[in-house]
Parts: structure tokens; C-alpha cells; sequence
């Protein structure tokens, strides 16, 4: 009894991780890693640039000076991509859902409509404060929100 291998019952999260951590050379999921990459790296260094010019009023070289700081940018890097995990996770599951029952149009619409809602969704459980209105959370989640929409319509949508 001791000796025998554990069987695992739960065939669609085997199915999940077998996807996500041993087959990276499948095209739907360079598909989604791009946009994930896109998104994450992206965003923060519009951020820098929105928030350093237009929200403290600086002059470009300031911003750079303050926003541009490598140690900033990694920092928003790494927390986005520990954030975005499970809204990744069940966008890659939306998208396998979505394979050959929709066109690429109306994939997009589906990916970008929850895409967007999954980025404020995050913000509000992460900061409630978020939702005041001309406050920085605000921008910080309308830009990864618009930067997530755009890499998937600039980016081929894979068939499969």
C-alpha cells in the first residue's frame, strides 16, 4: 500500500499545470505568455512615464531620474506578475474553452472583456482604496488594463 504510486484523480488541474510548466513551446500558450510578458513589463514602464509626467507635474528628466529607477520598475515587474498568476491561469482556460467555437473576432472581444474586469477585479481585492477617483491606484489599474486589452489584439490570436 505504502509502495504504490498516488494516482491523481483531478485530470483538468493536471491538465493546467502540464500546460503551463512542461509544454511552453505549444502555440496557445506562447500566445497567452506573451501577452502576460507584454503586460507586465509594459505597464509599469507607462506608469513611469504617466505618473512621472502628468500626475507630479515633473519635467521629462526628473521622471526618468525617479520613475526610471531599475529597482522601481523590477519591483512593480515582479509584484505584477505574482498578482496576474491566477487571472492567467483561467484567461489560458477561457481561451482552450473558446478553440474552435468562435471566431478570432469574437475570441478577442470575450479575452479583452475579461481580461479588463479581471485587472480591476485584482486591483479592488489587492487596495479598495483604488476606487477614488484621480487617485494613483486608479491609473496604475486603468493602465494595466488597457496595456492587457491592447497586447491581444496586437498579437495573433493562435487557432488552437
Amino acid at each position: 500500500m505504502g509502495t504504490e504510486k498516488q494516482k491523481w484523480d483531478n485530470e483538468p488541474v493536471k491538465e493546467v499545470l502540464n500546460s503551463i510548466f512542461f509544454n511552453l513551446n505549444n502555440k496557445p500558450m506562447k500566445y497567452i505568455i506573451t501577452i502576460w510578458l507584454f503586460t507586465i513589463v509594459i505597464s509599469p514602464l507607462l506608469i513611469a512615464l504617466i505618473l512621472g509626467a502628468i500626475v507630479t507635474d515633473s519635467n521629462f528628466s526628473d521622471t526618468l531620474s525617479f520613475y526610471g529607477s531599475f529597482d522601481i520598475i523590477l519591483t512593480m515587474i515582479i509584484v505584477g506578475f505574482v498578482y496576474s498568476i491566477p487571472t492567467m491561469v483561467i484567461f489560458w482556460l477561457i481561451k482552450k474553452k473558446l478553440k474552435n467555437r468562435y471566431s478570432n473576432l469574437s475570441k478577442k472581444i470575450i479575452l479583452s472583456t475579461y481580461a479588463f474586469l479581471s485587472v480591476w477585479i485584482t486591483f479592488y481585492i489587492v487596495d479598495k482604496g483604488f476606487l477614488i477617483v484621480g487617485s494613483e491606484q486608479t491609473i496604475l489599474a486603468l493602465i494595466y488594463s488597457l496595456t492587457i486589452v491592447i497586447g491581444i489584439w496586437v498579437f495573433k490570436l493562435d487557432n488552437k
